[in-house]
């Protein structure tokens, strides 16, 4: 079977191209969105080689049956075994008139209030995680809830030997948290040209967790700008209030 659509999804030249797994579920089914972004491509699946339980379970995911993640997996399946194949032939994309200098590009973090201040460590993710209840696809659980009395968030990198000073650290709140005091940092949102865009001011933070695992997902974006897996780290903080600066 051999099914031809047209896709067009809204993104500047700028953006990076990310076939996030939303994307994927509505490639596979087609669907027409704003015509701003567009591509052309085949998709190539056998009919008699999809299992059953896929088919079933596209059917239960529709009616909310089972979750979005286990639809997901099974998606995962039908690509890793090669039975659906979906090759870009073509990727248009809108102009735009702000240039990779111009725009934010990395994360600067400066950790504060401490006897041996920890500055110039580079994040490759900085992201708040509200209270507010929400799946982690909605952009509200992204964003600073303004009566939120305890502002979280994460920073999540590449594990590199530039941020053992601040690796030291977390193994420092690791074994004595509780007896440590409580510590300001300041996230800077920089350009291309390393000037700060805005900064994020966190106030009495502690580390609440911190994890290196292997980022191996199908279709999650890369750090590291590669198709294979990698390994991540996440340091979670929680904070007792914050502040936009712009300089």
């Amino acid at each position: 079977m051999k099914i031809h659509f047209k896709v067009f999804i809204l993104l500047s030249s700028s953006e990076k191209f990310i076939m996030n797994k939303k994307l994927l579920v509505l490639l596979l089914f087609g669907f027409t969105v704003l015509p701003v972004f567009g591509f052309s491509t085949l998709a190539f699946a056998n009919n008699s080689n999809i299992p059953d339980w896929i088919k079933n379970n596209a059917k239960w995911w529709s009616e909310g049956t089972i979750s979005e993640s286990d639809y997901i997996k099974s998606l995962q399946y039908l690509i890793t075994n090669g039975i659906i194949q979906i090759p870009i032939t073509e990727v248009t994309a809108a102009q735009t008139s702000i240039t990779n200098e111009e725009r934010a590009q990395s994360f600067k973090v400066t950790i504060s209030n401490i006897v041996a201040p920890i500055s110039s460590t580079y994040f490759e993710k900085f992201e708040i995680t509200t209270s507010k209840s929400g799946t982690a696809d909605d952009p509200r659980g992204r964003m600073y809830e303004f009566r939120d009395i305890n502002p979280k968030f994460f920073l999540e990198s590449l594990p590199s030997a530039d941020k053992k000073q601040f690796y030291r650290f977390v193994s420092d709140w690791m074994d004595r948290g509780n007896l440590l005091n409580k510590f300001n940092i300041d996230i800077d949102v920089l350009d291309g040209k390393g000037t700060t865009i805005q900064t994020w001011k966190f106030d009495k933070c502690e580390i609440t967790s911190y994890g290196t695992y292997l980022q191996d997902t199908v279709f999650i974006y890369q750090f590291s700008k590669s198709q294979d897996s990698e390994i991540r780290d996440r340091t979670n903080f929680s904070c007792v209030g914050v502040h936009l600066v712009i300089p």
